[in-house]
């Protein structure tokens, strides 16, 4: 029975660490959002290119703020105390699938409006 026990205790501990790295990832991938943004804007205003330009990084900037908040929220959710032992549902992940397409979209629509 210990052995059970052990291998039972080694699975939760296996799905909370699953869970956190896939939060540190969408951390990850926020912030690098937001640094990209950061750098265009300010690259391109001290090139002094046209606004429309700068408006590209300011939309990178926003994707990344949107894609960290999403994760925050979503880690809220899935870390909480009393949802940690259930699988996740439909609706833990459907603002997930909307913020990863509504990023996405933006980013094809950047590339066909501003293409390099």
């Amino acid at each position: 029975m210990t052995g059970d026990g052990a291998a039972a205790r080694r699975q939760l501990t296996d799905e909370v660490l699953a869970d956190e790295r896939t939060d540190l990832a969408w951390n990850r991938c926020g912030l690098t959002l937001v640094a990209v943004g950061l750098v265009i804007m300010r690259g391109l205003t001290l090139q002094n290119f046209p606004r429309t330009n700068v408006a590209v990084g300011a939309v990178i900037l926003g994707l990344g703020v949107v894609s960290y908040v999403v994760a925050a929220w979503h880690a809220r959710r899935r870390l909480a105390p009393e949802s940690a032992l259930r699988a996740a549902s439909r609706s833990d992940l459907l603002p997930v699938a909307i913020a990863v397409t509504a990023i996405g979209f933006a980013a094809f629509v950047l590339g066909l409006l501003f293409p390099a």
